[in-house]
């Protein structure tokens, strides 16, 4: 699975602490989950649910 979330967050022009307070997702775990710390498919359905609803994509788009 491919990690899209940084890619989504920059084309829409959004900073991680932007990302971080519209999904209400710990400034960490939004770097984690960008630098591939935390793996995408270890990622919760919850927490890719809340990034997806903030970037205004599918969670589809934040993993293929």
């Amino acid at each position: 699975m491919n990690n899209n979330i940084k890619e989504i967050r920059e084309r829409k022009g959004m900073t991680r602490k932007e990302l971080s307070e519209k999904s209400g997702i710990h400034y960490k775990k939004i770097t984690d989950y960008e630098n591939n710390y935390i793996k995408i498919e270890n990622v919760t359905i919850g927490n890719l649910e809340r990034i997806a609803k903030a970037l205004e994509c599918t969670i589809d788009n934040l993993i293929n």
